[in-house]
């Protein structure tokens, strides 16, 4: 919901329907070709088509968007009830078409300083939450997408810990678990509203417990080896 409020808001100063005005959006990025796309469409008519099926989907179960089309045939809806119908892995295409200074508003509100790794960061943390929301094993998954952190993409110190490569005993530790959480962590911390999902993060994997045990007394899976966590990262002011 923040992330839905956050890009609402910054496109929202711009106009209701922002969301589909090429003028309120990065002209360059709108135009620009989907590789492989057949026929041949820009960002901006796949988004527009990602925007009428939501709305589509909506319309039997959602009253307001019933209303709304109803009431004001001729306006689209605005941007704020797009965004709350929207699926959560759809608003990454929506961010990536805003124009910089509004995106990196966005950005600023989850801590980073620049909207590229920004975008990034929430791709990986739409593909976390649709692996929760499959209820798919987490904690010895490659995922999909690498995270590469750097000092300079964040405010404050609270990711630093994962900015230089060995940071923990996982291979390819960039696609485990632990970056993904943290980077969530390190979002919901620096959002104006609190939360107190990282602690509750904390708490459960402290209490994670497989019981496979090799022939000579050693854990076959642990956050450690498996997970990308680094030693005594529950340590780290990220989770206190």
């Amino acid at each position: 919901m923040r992330l839905r409020a956050s890009i609402a808001h910054a496109l929202a100063r711009l106009d209701p329907a922002a969301h589909l005005d090429r003028n309120c959006l990065d002209t360059a990025k709108c135009n620009t070709l989907i590789p492989r796309s057949q026929p041949p469409q820009t960002k901006f008519q796949a988004w527009k088509r990602t925007v009428d099926r939501a709305i589509g989907s909506a319309k039997p179960e959602e009253d307001f968007v019933a209303h709304h089309l109803a009431k004001y045939p001729s306006q689209p809806l605005p941007v704020w009830a797009v965004t709350e119908l929207l699926s959560f892995g759809s608003l990454p295409y929506l961010f990536e078409l805003m124009k910089s200074a509004d995106a990196r508003a966005v950005a600023n509100d989850f801590g980073f300083m620049h909207p590229a790794p920004f975008g990034k960061v929430v791709r990986a943390v739409a593909d976390l939450r649709n692996y929760c929301a499959h209820g798919s094993r987490l904690f010895n998954r490659h995922f999909k997408r690498a995270q590469s952190i750097a000092p300079r993409h964040t405010a404050g110190p609270l990711l630093d810990h994962v900015s230089t490569p060995g940071y923990s005993r996982t291979s390819t530790e960039s696609k485990r678990l632990y970056i993904s959480a943290a980077v969530l962590a390190f979002m919901l911390r620096s959002h104006s509203e609190p939360s107190d999902w990282p602690a509750r993060f904390r708490d459960h994997i402290l209490s994670f417990s497989l019981p496979l045990i090799t022939p000579d007394g050693h854990r076959v899976v642990t956050p450690e080896l498996d997970m990308g966590f680094p030693a005594s990262w529950n340590t780290k002011l990220l989770w206190q």
